[in-house]
């Protein structure tokens, strides 16, 4: 029976178990080119990872095989150019710690070059050739008269030029006179040349405030032998430098008056309102007469108490004068000289300037070329 039914089956049965077995064969082996699947084959794991070949099998891979490259094209991955590995940063060496503290105790401020010694320095080798050259200059005056010698106006000048580098310092002119005469009338003769000198000096433009006048008569003979006669080496004027801080030694000193009291004011305003000098123009200096007068002024402002004069230096105005507000300042300057050479405390004056032409209410005329004075009162 069972043969029978094996028998009757066998049509169908063995398609069926072919079919089976290619099945198996194609789902648990591996099919390989002209071979069938191994026996290590069938001890692999169903499901094989995915493994994707890296740049340089890929390389070795198409090196090995028999295919001709020329015809492959070039990957992704081949085309892009190999980055130089970076460098390796090397780090700071640390400070020592000797380094470490002296840093600590740095100054946190650049420190300042002291120049005060060389300013002194060079302060004093200016004195000292002012001294030098002081020495060798002279002016010399005929007989009774009051015109100076070019030759030593220009030294004067020269001092004065260096003067103006050196600070605290002033040039004392010194006028002589020969035996000749009154003695008295030499003192005064004497003076009016070392103010004429200092006139000459200002009048070419330079600042004449460091300069101030003394009168020595005929008391001191010059003691020069030349090929001059004696007398005219006595009529002269002499320089000599004078330190700020030793000044008030040779300055002379203005009694009080009685006058000083409380109506000295109005008397002083009454004659500052009625004194005016007059100057050639782009002229500074001023004849004896007008330098009598401003020195009448300071004397009272002198002797009265709290009181000061101030000197004001006008300039005319317009293109063709040639003035400006410097000639102004010059004139005040060089007539405070004046004053302060004849004993007038430079304390007590007061020097001013303006910058424009400055013209008198009720005289419209008045020329430009001009000192007007004025007073300034002080609380004490």
């Amino acid at each position: 029976m069972a043969l029978k039914y094996v028998k009757d089956s066998l049509p169908w049965l063995v398609p069926s178990a072919a079919i089976a077995f290619a099945a198996f064969v194609f789902m648990d082996g591996d099919i390989r080119p002209g071979g069938n699947a191994t026996a290590a084959d069938t001890t692999a794991p169903a499901v094989a990872p995915e493994i994707v070949p890296q740049p340089d099998e890929i390389v070795a891979r198409q090196a090995t095989a028999d295919t001709d490259l020329s015809s492959v094209a070039p990957t992704t991955a081949l085309a892009q150019p190999v980055a130089a590995p970076l460098p390796t940063p090397v780090p700071e060496p640390k400070p020592e710690p000797v380094r470490q503290a002296a840093l600590a105790t740095a100054p946190t401020t650049t420190p300042v070059f002291d120049n005060s010694g060389f300013k002194a320095g060079a302060n004093a080798q200016c004195i000292e050739d002012l001294k030098s050259m002081a020495s060798e200059a002279r002016v010399y005056f005929p007989s009774g008269g009051l015109t100076a010698d070019a030759a030593g106006i220009e030294q004067g000048k020269l001092l004065g030029l260096i003067a103006a580098n050196c600070p605290n310092v002033q040039i004392r002119v010194d006028g002589h006179s020969d035996p000749s005469g009154d003695p008295t009338a030499n003192l005064l003769l004497s003076e009016r040349r070392a103010q004429e000198v200092i006139k000459r000096i200002g009048a070419s433009g330079l600042d004449t405030s460091m300069f101030f006048a003394r009168g020595v008569g005929d008391r001191q003979p010059s003691g020069i032998v030349g090929p001059q006669s004696s007398a005219y080496y006595d009529r002269r004027v002499e320089f000599s430098i004078v330190e700020e801080t030793t000044r008030v030694a040779v300055r002379t000193t203005v009694s009080p008056s009685p006058w000083a009291d409380a109506s000295c004011v109005t008397d002083l305003e009454r004659a500052v309102e009625s004194t005016v000098l007059f100057y050639s123009p782009r002229s500074v200096s001023l004849r004896p007469d007008d330098l009598d007068a401003a020195m009448r002024l300071a004397q009272m402002a002198v002797e009265c108490p709290h009181a000061r004069l101030r000197v004001i230096g006008q300039h005319a105005g317009g293109v063709q004068t040639g003035e400006d507000v410097s000639t102004g300042r010059l004139r005040a300057k060089a007539l405070m000289a004046m004053l302060v050479g004849r004993g007038i405390a430079s304390e007590q004056i007061i020097i001013a300037a303006p910058s424009r032409p400055m013209g008198v209410a009720d005289q419209a005329g008045l020329p430009g070329s001009r000192v007007d004075f004025d007073v300034i009162l002080e609380e004490g």
